[in-house]
């Protein structure tokens, strides 16, 4: 049974790798030895005591590349990537047809998205701020 104790932001990536360990039927030795990565740099990703990012997404990449795992899904595991969002979704569409909230809610999330629009076109420069 693997320690399930305090998990850090690498936590995920340390579950697949143990998979992909199991799966390749690969010991923490071998890996050690292909992907040049230290077991004690191995076994903190559990508990992320890695602090500095750029030394933990070395490592990650380093490990990924062992274990065939894609590099994009790695750094995602591992705290050090977020998901590409689709820019192709109309939120405004599906808020509309939705039934999990009411009227008087999607009035509300039609409001937020509005001022976000504002912010976003004036962090671009494209409108002038109106007087109060």
């Amino acid at each position: 049974m693997r320690n399930m104790g305090s998990r850090g932001p690498s936590y995920d990536f340390w579950l697949r790798v143990q998979r992909e360990l199991d799966a390749q039927a690969m010991t923490v030795r071998q890996l050690v030895e292909r992907s040049g990565v230290q077991h004690t740099v191995i076994a903190s990703l559990q508990h992320a005591s890695i602090r500095n990012r750029s030394s933990r997404r070395r490592n990650v990449l380093a490990l990924a590349e062992v274990l065939n795992i894609p590099k994009d899904e790695a750094l995602q595991l591992a705290g050090l990537a977020t998901p590409a969002l689709s820019p192709s979704v109309d939120v405004r569409a599906v808020i509309r047809s939705s039934s999990a909230y009411d009227d008087e809610q999607k009035a509300a999330l039609y409001q937020l998205l509005d001022i976000f629009d504002r912010d976003r076109d004036l962090r671009r420069g494209q409108t002038e701020p109106k007087a109060s």
